[in-house]
């Protein structure tokens, strides 16, 4: 499987989700696109993530390493680790319009 890639806006509502987020995550397109991104984010780390991603949309900066290693919530309700890493999208004027995120199972060595 190649990285999974999902795209949200900065209310943090799904824009984009391909074959292997679905394959990796559960969801198909129709259920994730337009659903918030909490959809897989684990209870416990929900107020965490809202407040960071809140702040990335903000000003561009993320407390998280380039590449991080993060628990995610599948369909089943099963936690899988995950690796990801975010890249902004901006709009002509360099406002954050976006984020995109590449998620794929870790790389040995990285958990």
């Amino acid at each position: 499987m190649t990285a999974a890639t999902l795209k949200v806006d900065t209310t943090g509502r799904i824009l984009d989700w391909t074959a292997d987020a679905e394959a990796l995550l559960g969801y198909s397109y129709a259920e994730a696109v337009g659903q918030s991104i909490v959809l897989i984010i684990p209870p416990h780390l929900r107020e965490r993530h809202n407040a960071g991603f809140g702040r990335y949309v903000q000003t561009g900066v993320s407390n998280l390493p380039e590449v991080a290693i993060s628990p995610a919530m599948h369909k089943s309700g099963t936690i899988v680790k995950v690796q990801i890493s975010l890249r902004p999208v901006h709009d002509k004027s360099q406002r954050i319009v976006a984020v995109e995120a590449m998620v794929s199972v870790p790389t040995a060595g990285a958990v």
